[in-house]
């Protein structure tokens, strides 16, 4: 009997040891550390051919100070992450990681969210390859947000009532192809694509309008990219490889001339997909809740948001040749 109970003891005792050891390696697993460096800024630019691969003297100076291959200072204030969208093979000069050249900056932004959801940088901000074409300050105005906001833009060119309307439209329902393709990408995120396009439910639905930031840059933070699941993230990305966003109508040349409908869809989603926005924003106006100033930080002295202009455009209202 004495045996039988020591024995039990001894089981008892490995099922401990055991259970700790699994503890131990869920513990390990789940406090990974990140690639990223803590609550610094990571750049993500949309660069194509815009600058020379091969001559990284004549990079612009933004570029090579988020580069360690070329600035070393570990407190600098931002790092970027750069793709190259030439030579999947990663073929020295761009042995850079590689993004499909599709859909202009849409592409090389969905990249990166697929690539690196499970290990996101806190805060992230996507830009052209040249960021100051729509911005002042770019690099500035990122290091002034506040840590609560979530997501804006860092443009200054205020774009109000854009309609979905193009010169090509689906026969079969006579929808414009864009407005399709908005319409899809919304879906795959879970929403209702004509109710957020066109809450009032105009007709024909391709003269709802969008009112917002132009063009396709901005700082987000993780938190607001993981409102998504991964699974949602996945779909959109695998849908950016694929020939044709809604339709075969739509089909694109990746890399070549014509209308991009899933990258010009995308210019206009990004402030409801990620600003959690209505299509139809109010512009910015100073000293109200629309106006610039709230998403800066006021004790912040780089950059200053009451001398931060807004280039206004307002499109023509489709309905008449009149502008609104």
């Amino acid at each position: 009997m004495r045996i039988h109970k020591t024995h039990l003891l001894s089981i008892f005792i490995g099922a401990l040891l055991i259970l700790n050891l699994y503890k131990l390696q869920l513990s390990s697993s789940t406090t990974k550390s990140s690639r990223w460096k803590k609550d610094r800024l990571v750049v993500i630019p949309a660069i194509y051919n815009e600058i020379n691969w091969s001559d990284h003297k004549k990079w612009p100076d933004w570029l090579r100070y988020g580069l360690d291959l070329f600035n070393k200072n570990h407190s600098r204030m931002y790092d970027v992450y750069l793709y190259q969208r030439l030579n999947a093979k990663l073929d020295p000069p761009y042995n850079w990681p590689y993004a499909i050249n599709v859909h202009e900056e849409a592409g090389v932004f969905l990249k990166f969210i697929f690539d690196f959801y499970h290990d996101l940088p806190d805060k992230m901000l996507f830009i052209h390859a040249n960021p100051f074409h729509h911005s002042l300050r770019p690099f500035e105005a990122a290091q002034c947000i506040r840590d609560d906001v979530y997501y804006t833009t860092i443009n200054t060119r205020w774009i109000q009532n854009h309609p979905w309307t193009s010169t090509v439209y689906d026969p079969t329902d006579n929808q414009t192809l864009i407005y399709k393709c908005a319409k899809r990408l919304l879906t795959l995120f879970g929403y209702d694509g004509d109710a957020q396009l066109n809450p009032r439910n105009i007709q024909p639905k391709e003269h709802s309008v969008v009112s917002t930031m132009c063009c396709a840059q901005f700082y987000v933070r993780k938190e607001r990219i993981l409102h998504y699941t991964y699974e949602q993230w996945s779909a959109v990305y695998n849908a950016s490889l694929q020939p044709y966003c809604a339709t075969p109508l739509d089909r694109e040349l990746p890399g070549g001339p014509g209308m991009k409908w899933f990258g010009g869809s995308f210019e206009y989603l990004w402030h409801i997909i990620l600003g959690l926005y209505p299509a139809d924003m109010l512009p910015p106006r100073a000293k109200t809740t629309t106006g610039l100033c709230r998403y800066f930080r006021p004790s912040c002295k780089s950059f200053s948001c009451e001398s931060a202009y807004v280039d206004v455009y307002v499109y023509p209202d489709p309905k008449s040749n009149k502008t609104n």
